[in-house]
């Protein structure tokens, strides 16, 4: 049935990442993060640059308490803030360096997962199925399209420091 695939798939993506999570952490360092600060900075990157408030309202905190989760990631140099050059009243979240190598990214899965999909199909399956996943994925998703739609239009010159 579409809708137990579905959800095999997405628990299976859900496993890799949490696996992912946990050999990284390490408890021992001081500027360890806990399990909630990993998906708060995942969240971060996920919504690519959002502000405090889009942020706060993502994750269903207050901004104070949203702002009390940014201070702990900036004190551990896990995520930065960055003043926009056309609106300087617009401040920007963005994950540093320093988590992108820690953590890494959901491309390198990505990347074994479409090896695997071009080896087991054919080129005509291939294309169907990656016309179904741009529909799911720009489409289908509304709940989480509404948060990025944001990011997509920002001006030029939002993301330079």
């Amino acid at each position: 049935m579409l809708q137990d695939d579905i959800h095999s798939i997405y628990q299976k993506l859900k496993l890799y990442y949490y696996r992912r999570i946990f050999r990284k952490m390490d408890v021992h360092e001081e500027d360890a993060l806990t399990a909630l600060e990993t998906f708060c900075a995942e969240a971060i990157y996920g919504l690519g640059l959002p502000t405090l408030t889009e942020f706060a309202e993502f994750i269903n905190v207050s901004q104070p308490n949203a702002a009390y989760k940014i201070a702990n990631l900036e004190k551990k140099g896990f995520v930065k803030k960055i003043r926009s050059q056309e609106d300087g009243r617009v401040v920007l979240l963005q994950v540093t360096d320093k988590f992108l190598d820690l953590y890494g990214t959901s491309q390198r899965y990505s990347s074994i997962l479409t090896k695997r999909i071009e080896r087991r199909f054919s080129k005509e399956e291939v294309e169907v199925f990656q016309r179904v996943m741009h529909t799911l994925s720009e489409e289908l998703m509304k709940e989480v399209n509404q948060y990025l739609v944001k990011r997509a239009n920002l001006p030029k010159g939002v993301l330079e420091e």
